[in-house]
């Protein structure tokens, strides 16, 4: 008796199907969006969104996909997997996000110098069901993602997730002479991310006090690439002394002096020409009113 049951079932739903000229794969027919979520210096976060179409006259259980990101060699990069069954409605399609983790190293050797995108493509294979018949299906297409927007918020701004990749390490006064003093701020730029990229200059004023003292610029250019994780630089300022001691006055009281560097940095990187304003602040470790008094 069961047996009849179930053939009668089965009878039932291929009827069914064959009225809706069979059983169609359903299909992802769009990537409908892709997102930078983060990116810090060891993982990166996207989200992918994407179109699943269910071509059949009855509702479709999708209870399997999994995404795929190939880097342009066709390499894996990065995985994700639907998490529970959707039900979609028959003649009917809904999007669908995937959250995606990838190393950063990896994913910044992916970005053209040209337009700072990276090419890749979303590959996948799924599962449906509809009225308890099930198919697989697969999908394989390439996208692009603009990646400047990110990359503009990391270099110039020396910083990531609240740390600054650009660190003071001590302030000198290396030359005194009658109409200037010649000042030497040096400083360690990180690069956690593995970007390349030239710093190739540094024009800024500095100011004791709140009052304009000089200008100066990088003293040496710094090159990076993927295997240079920091290094050290130095900027040099040319005080005009008078109004140096003028506004060095009021900090020197409490034995150190307040400074202030405003400026532009100015990089080469990944194809773009980046002139952005940076500034610091610091404080000189002794009495420069001493130095140039003597």
């Amino acid at each position: 008796m069961k047996n009849i049951v179930r053939m009668i079932v089965c009878c039932v739903a291929l009827f069914s199907l064959s009225s809706c000229k069979l059983f169609k794969n359903p299909a992802v027919t769009k990537i409908q969006d892709v997102k930078v979520v983060s990116i810090t210096p060891d993982k990166s976060t996207i989200k992918i969104s994407f179109i699943v179409n269910n071509p059949n006259c009855y509702k479709l259980k999708l209870d399997q996909l999994d995404v795929d990101l190939l880097n342009k060699d066709r390499g894996k990069v990065g995985t994700a997997t639907l998490q529970k069954m959707v039900q979609i409605p028959k003649k009917s399609a809904i999007c669908l996000d995937f959250t995606v983790e990838l190393e950063t190293r990896p994913v910044i050797k992916m970005v053209s110098s040209i337009d700072q995108k990276v090419q890749f493509f979303i590959t996948g294979k799924g599962h449906g069901k509809v009225l308890g018949i099930g198919k697989t299906f697969k999908f394989d297409e390439p996208y692009e993602l603009d990646l400047k927007e990110e990359l503009m918020s990391i270099i110039p701004k020396f910083s990531t997730n609240g740390q600054s990749l650009f660190k003071i390490t001590k302030t000198t006064v290396e030359k005194i002479g009658i109409g200037e003093t010649e000042l030497h701020i040096h400083f360690i730029v990180l690069n956690p991310y593995g970007l390349t990229f030239n710093f190739k200059g540094f024009p800024a004023e500095i100011y004791i006090t709140e009052k304009l003292a000089g200008t100066g610029n990088l003293k040496n250019q710094l090159n990076f690439n993927e295997n240079i994780y920091s290094q050290d630089g130095v900027m040099v300022f040319k005080l005009n002394n008078l109004k140096t001691i003028l506004g060095a006055v009021k900090g020197a009281v409490k034995g150190e002096i307040r400074y202030s560097v405003k400026g532009k940095v100015l990089i080469d990187a990944l194809g773009m020409q980046i002139n952005q304003p940076y500034s610091y602040q610091d404080a000189l470790p002794v009495n420069i009113l001493e130095l140039l008094l003597n």
